[in-house]
């Protein structure tokens, strides 16, 4: 069915973006390597590498420091460490449509032009397997431990997963943030299938796992401090 872009919604690194943005292009492309030889009388061709990008296009934000759209951005330029990036066409809540990224910055291109407002392009390409999956979570504040809802997959995969974690907002004095994602062949008996980083205050990871995704994932946390709160926000897609 049709979706209004008013419900997309991005998450760069630890950054909300969709209220700076005009126009967001998940690209997934397959290149194709040129097979012809001299008796080939048509081009042939032969599936080579996955390319997968973001392109971005916004209103520029001159706001810098910690937690600022424009910092998330320039912090990253240069860097070989993938930023987690999610787009969800449809917004974040369990088993939404996602793609998901592990992105590293192509280019960063800040526009003016006479009449408009200042824009930019940032551009994301993949370092490493992305794909289309599903949320596995809203965007939403976790103030306790616990355990999410569980998506039916209907089946099991066996080629790993991309798993993006994003945490917008953190507060609460000493708040700790230990995520696990789980999977379970019945809905009932659960394994460990990748394990995040703890996080202490806002941050994001793309977490990439291997082998067999059972058909059923959900995420398992454990919150600690006083009056710890965590705005997060976890999709998986798999491989």
């Amino acid at each position: 069915m049709p979706i209004s872009s008013t419900n997309t919604t991005v998450l760069y690194g630890k950054i909300a973006m969709a209220a700076y943005l005009r126009n967001v292009t998940p690209r997934f492309a397959q290149d194709m390597a040129d097979a012809s030889v001299l008796s080939s009388t048509s081009k042939v061709y032969f599936p080579s590498l996955e390319n997968y990008d973001f392109t971005l296009d916004g209103l520029f934000d001159s706001n810098t420091g910690a937690g600022t759209m424009l910092n998330e951005i320039t912090s990253n330029l240069g860097s070989s460490t993938a930023t987690a990036a999610t787009v969800a066409p449809n917004g974040f809540s369990l088993g939404s449509s996602a793609w998901l990224i592990p992105s590293i910055t192509a280019n960063y291109d800040v526009t003016s032009s006479v009449a408009d407002l200042v824009g930019f392009t940032l551009n994301l390409s993949a370092n490493g397997p992305a794909n289309y999956g599903v949320c596995l979570s809203s965007l939403a504040a976790l103030t306790a431990t616990g355990t999410s809802t569980s998506h039916d997959n209907t089946t099991g995969t066996s080629n790993g997963a991309l798993i993006n974690l994003h945490v917008t907002a953190a507060s609460g004095t000493t708040p700790s943030l230990a995520m696990v994602v789980q999977h379970s062949t019945n809905n009932s008996t659960w394994t460990t299938l990748g394990t995040f980083t703890t996080l202490t205050s806002t941050g994001s990871q793309a977490l990439q796992v291997t082998g067999t995704v059972n058909r059923y994932v959900r995420l398992s946390y454990t919150i600690t401090g006083t009056s710890p709160s965590f705005t997060t926000q976890v999709s998986i897609a798999r491989i």
